[in-house]
């Protein structure tokens, strides 16, 4: 819900940066409702197609945050995760995903920019 607000309040107030909010909304909430969409999983009967590409989410995304709040000392290395230490991990998360997904964002709002602009300079 919070991309598709944060999209909305940018189409609204500021159109030429819509993506690159909604990327960064989108970025700060992925690891979370990846690992919530995991949890689904033990749902019997409809919990399977949706706890598989929660898994598949919860790969891609939460290595980075684990590996980097290792290496900055936030959690201790080499021990089973805890509560805290998964709150940690989402924080750093969601910095590295906003991050990346507001990058992305960027560079498609900069290519509407100048698709749409007919005087555009045209590069050698």
């Amino acid at each position: 819900m919070v991309p598709i607000f944060a999209y909305k309040w940018a189409k609204s107030n500021h159109p030429k940066y819509k993506l690159i909010i909604l990327g960064i909304s989108f970025g700060t909430i992925v690891a979370p409702f990846s690992m919530g969409l995991y949890a689904t999983f033990f749902i019997p009967f409809i919990g399977f197609p949706t706890g598989m590409l929660g898994l598949a989410m919860v790969m891609f995304h939460s290595a980075p945050g684990y590996q980097l709040a290792i290496q900055l000392d936030l959690i201790p290395a080499g021990v089973v995760t805890t509560a805290s230490s998964n709150v940690i991990i989402s924080l750093v998360n969601g910095l590295i995903w906003g991050a990346v997904y507001g990058v992305i964002g960027y560079i498609i709002d900069r290519y509407h920019k100048y698709r749409k602009n007919p005087n555009r300079i045209k590069r050698v």
